[in-house]
């Protein structure tokens, strides 16, 4: 197996999850109230920040592929103590170690499978790699996701959790197979090279592309969050059963909302694909506040189909454009900083919406902050439109290729 195939069957591997955002549910079986799992979320992504940096200096000053290994590791125990799970400081404690694990692999494994195509000659390719890789991905966790859910609402979660274990020490073994070709190591010392990545990353052709994908995030983010126990009460409604009675359809419609329709988004024609980037910081919040006017089960899983759509295309074809934009000695340590800041932002959204949504209700929550995020979301296309933010944002990767 070559190593482009090899890197493909590792993404994959690295989507297949049993449970993916039926855990919301799982943590409400558990006891945990709303507030309870937005600081779990909070936490998690706080501790993104705090652990993002160091572990993207690990990638870029000893090893790319050693960083990612590790940070499979660090998950597969992550979900050990998901399944034995039994009171608030130990949710807290699956929050850290998942973001540990993750903050391992997030800015080093783009850098290592950038950097392995340049070394080959093939970097220009990345977009269609990338493009095929969700091909494999989309479908194969689409099936994983509806199989767990099903297992969950029939035997419990711990079947699904076990599946997704055994998924995550595969990808081990896989990973411990794949070659990292050598790249250029940086020689400054730890803080120097962070700094000067972050003064990279502060720059306004990278800047502005980072504030706007964290919009982008909290836009969709707020869309999804809580969004299966609150389609979940629709239909218990509806159909007169309780919530866990809904598990199955619940990842029937998961995989229907979330995970299929990125297919879509990544193969949009490049037409469609620019518009999908240009529109998305406006139309997702639009979306979620028609989710709450009306409550059609039908109608809200269509709004979050037309949202995968979109939020694909856009996540998509702005992680292309950041690797186009960023130098390769300091690529590990500026995505991880990309992720470091938006952690830091997504922190205290997780946190205040959770508490507001115990306050408020699911309902009122999601229309307050979908107004809010609306206006956020104008703002950067007025920008656009009068010319202060057109050059920075725009798809320079794809005129390039044209």
């Amino acid at each position: 197996m070559n190593i482009i195939k090899r890197f493909k069957l590792l993404m994959a591997l690295m989507s297949t999850g049993f449970i993916g955002n039926l855990l919301v549910i799982y943590f409400l079986s558990k006891g945990f109230s709303y507030a309870q799992i937005g600081l779990e979320t909070s936490v998690g992504v706080l501790g993104a920040f705090l652990f993002e940096v160091p572990t993207g200096v690990v990638g870029d000053k000893i090893s790319r592929k050693l960083s990612v290994l590790t940070g499979f590791s660090i998950h597969a125990l992550g979900t050990v103590v998901l399944l034995f799970i039994r009171n608030f400081p130990m949710l807290l404690l699956y929050a850290l170690i998942s973001a540990l694990g993750a903050s391992f692999v997030s800015g080093s494994f783009d850098a290592w499978l950038f950097d392995d195509l340049k070394h080959i000659g093939r970097e220009r390719e990345y977009r269609e790699i990338m493009k095929d890789a969700k091909s494999i991905t989309i479908p194969l966790s689409s099936a994983a996701l509806i199989i767990g859910a099903f297992l969950a609402q029939f035997y419990g979660f711990t079947l699904p959790l076990l599946l997704s274990f055994l998924v995550e020490l595969s990808a081990i073994v896989l990973i411990l197979s794949i070659p990292e070709y050598e790249f250029k190591k940086t020689e400054r010392t730890y803080l120097s090279h962070a700094l000067s990545s972050l003064r990279e990353l502060l720059q306004p052709g990278l800047f502005w592309l980072v504030l706007l994908s964290i919009v982008v995030s909290m836009q969709a983010n707020q869309f999804r969050k809580f969004f299966e126990p609150y389609l979940g009460g629709i239909l218990a409604g509806s159909l007169g059963t309780t919530l866990m009675g809904t598990l199955g359809l619940l990842g029937v419609v998961e995989v229907t909302v979330r995970t299929v329709p990125r297919l879509i988004g990544v193969r949009l024609r490049d037409s469609w694909s620019r518009k999908a980037y240009s529109l998305t910081p406006i139309l997702i919040p639009v979306f979620t506040v028609l989710s709450v006017l009306y409550t059609n089960p039908l109608w809200i899983v269509t709004l979050g189909i037309g949202l995968t759509i979109i939020t694909a295309a856009f996540g998509f074809n702005l992680n292309v454009e950041f690797q186009h934009r960023i130098p390769s000695e300091k690529r590990a340590t500026i995505l991880s900083l990309n992720r470091m800041l938006a952690g830091l932002v997504m922190a205290v959204f997780y946190a205040i919406y959770g508490f507001s949504v115990d306050v408020l209700g699911l309902s009122k929550a999601r229309m307050t902050f979908a107004i809010v995020l609306l206006m956020i979301g104008a703002g950067f296309k007025a920008g656009e439109a009068l010319g202060f933010l057109e050059e920075h944002l725009k798809l320079s990767h794809l005129e390039e290729g044209s």
